[in-house]
């Protein structure tokens, strides 16, 4: 038989789902955080990496604070184009890591595009033979 381990149960529940709330965009952020702030004294590089960020697709879910993390990035870039060095890419790695910047930090950060996926745990409209309704057990006086 092909395969690792033993077979999966026919009538297997998956009961951890992944909560995917955190992905919401926000809505009230203010469009000169998406601007970058003093855009003529950088040069072309830095002003294609901040347009590249703009433009991404887990930019859809930032917050205010991401936009300001970018805007705190953005001298750090300029910097590092002008004299490039190990310290200023390890500080830009590790900032663009939280941000979502390459597949593995999507995946670590459980973002993706599909948006099929639930958006946190759902409730079921009924409850298996097997499990008991706590909110019943709870109603007829017990724990």
């Amino acid at each position: 038989m092909a395969g690792r381990g033993p077979a999966p149960k026919e009538n297997a529940v998956r009961r951890n789902a992944v909560d995917l709330s955190h992905l919401e965009g926000d809505e009230d952020v203010p469009d000169k955080l998406k601007k970058l702030f003093k855009r003529d004294s950088y040069s072309v590089a830095t002003l294609r990496w901040w347009d590249t960020w703009v433009e991404s697709d887990q930019a859809e879910s930032f917050k205010s604070t991401d936009w300001q993390r970018l805007q705190m990035l953005a001298p750090l870039i300029e910097a590092y184009y002008r004299r490039p060095g190990h310290n200023a890419l390890a500080e830009i790695r590790q900032n663009e890591s939280l941000l979502g910047a390459t597949v593995t930090d999507r995946m670590r950060l459980r973002m993706g595009k599909n948006s099929d996926q639930p958006k946190g745990p759902e409730k079921p409209s009924s409850l298996p033979e097997n499990v008991a309704d706590m909110d019943l057990y709870r109603s007829l006086g017990g724990a």
